[in-house]
């Protein structure tokens, strides 16, 4: 996976300085005179429980800018942002990143610097697994091992979702076994469900939860719709997993906040490419954009103001109880149960929270009668719920491959508003410096 090393590296960006000071503390004042680096971790001190630590904490990290980004230098976008671009949730309002949003990518150019942190994210996860169970904390090693087993699970699904069939990723921890091998889209939702089990064997009951939703969302993404709807009647609806975020600048922050509110890179695309979804006009509260306050995007469009991540550390959920209930009701038009609708509508008649969206209880929907109307309202009600959380692309894509739909009848398609036309790209690839790992070749193929 465009691996420059096989060696333990030497300098690791924690998530926080308290985990570091933890190593450190028992240095005495000359060791701590002589450092030349501040910000590097001796051998002896990863071979540690306090080192163990840091790795664990670096990999939560590392899962927050995999979902949701990270903002300044070379930081990449995270999956909900690059995702939503090629999808129908946010558009390019930089020059430069139409490539991604009008499906014509070009895997040289950012923003596809997402797939650096599906290589990151993953190896540091292995690595913190190995290391916390060598050498675990005084307490709490089976939580800890259970919420990394689940976050390497949502990797795979993700990585599945958004990507093409077959991508690069490399197996071994150490120098002397390191090898790159090229899994197939079915290889990495199988690798999700042993890492799920993994997770739902160690966990308490807050990771049970989380192991849970996403184990059901690999296999909602297979086609075992049942299988993924006796799996969710644990978790409560109240449920929210959420990758956390910074208010300081030199910790880890919100990408969507800082690319579309604090520069507006990117803007809240509404009915895109005429298939695409009504996300500012419909003035659905669980979507907070105003399309009434625009301003003047990098590239001088205007830009409509979305605060559905109002912070440098707004949270992204990751995984809900509110997810949970729309694969229960998936299953249930999958299975001409009647009750899918009033699953739904149990959904919009209480409040919710979750990460930054707060909703007032909502009109009861309607069967609009015919089957593929019924599917556009399930997938309506998908999209709005899980807005900008990494969901959306591998919805449309299952749209595609499950439900036989055209990928012009799904993807934003016809003139694109910045001219020409838009592509027919409905898969994210690896970035061009993958090229380098001689390892791996190219997509297999980029089929839904």
């Amino acid at each position: 996976m465009n691996i420059r090393s096989t060696k333990m590296p030497s300098v690791l960006r924690v998530a926080g300085a308290a985990c570091f000071a933890a190593i450190v503390a028992g240095c005495s004042h000359d060791q701590l005179l002589g450092v030349q680096t501040p910000d590097q971790i001796s051998q002896d001190a990863v071979n540690s429980a306090a080192g163990a630590q840091t790795f664990r904490v670096a990999a939560l990290g590392n899962f927050a800018r995999f979902i949701g980004g990270d903002a300044g230098g070379s930081s990449p976008l995270g999956l909900n942002l690059t995702g939503g671009m090629l999808a129908d949730e946010i558009f390019s309002a930089r020059a430069g990143t139409e490539h991604m949003d009008n499906r014509t990518i070009n895997p040289n150019t950012f923003p596809i610097d997402t797939w650096t942190q599906v290589g990151n994210t993953y190896t540091r996860n292995v690595r913190a697994i190995a290391l916390i169970t060598q050498y675990p904390p005084a307490s709490g090693l089976n939580d800890q091992l259970a919420e990394l087993h689940a976050q390497q699970g949502f990797v795979f699904t993700l990585t599945a979702e958004s990507y093409c069939n077959g991508v690069p990723f490399w197996d071994g921890v150490e120098s002397s076994n390191l090898k790159t091998v090229t899994l197939s889209t079915a290889d990495m939702y199988n690798r999700a469900k042993a890492e799920f089990d993994k997770s739902l064997a160690a966990a308490g009951s807050t990771t049970a939860n989380l192991a849970t939703v996403g184990k059901a969302r690999t296999l909602l993404d297979v086609g075992d719709y049942a299988g993924a709807a006796a799996l969710t009647g644990t978790v409560p609806t109240s449920f929210v997993y959420s990758v956390q975020f910074s208010k300081l600048t030199t910790g880890i922050v919100n990408a969507i906040y800082d690319w579309m509110n604090a520069t507006k890179n990117f803007g809240a695309s509404d009915k895109e490419g005429t298939n695409g979804l009504d996300f500012v006009s419909s003035k659905d509260p669980r979507i907070l954009v105003d399309g009434t306050k625009l301003g003047r995007g990098q590239d001088g469009n205007l830009t409509p103001l979305i605060t559905q991540y109002p912070s440098t550390d707004a949270v992204v959920p990751t995984a809900t109880g509110i997810e949970a209930r729309l694969i229960e009701a998936e299953a249930q038009l999958k299975a001409n149960d009647p009750a899918w609708l009033t699953t739904l509508n149990a959904l919009r008649a209480a409040p919710h929270t979750y990460g930054s969206v707060s909703t007032p209880a909502m009109a009861a929907l309607i069967d609009p009668g015919t089957p593929a109307a019924q599917l556009d309202l399930l997938f309506r009600e998908r999209a709005f719920w899980m807005y900008l959380t990494a969901h959306r692309l591998g919805d449309m894509r299952r749209l595609v491959r499950q439900y036989g739909r055209g990928a012009e009848t799904v993807f934003p398609t016809g003139n694109y508003f910045k001219g020409g036309k838009y592509g027919t790209d409905i898969t994210l690839v690896p970035s061009q410096t993958e090229t380098n790992n001689s390892g791996w070749l190219a997509c297999t193929d980029k089929n839904a």
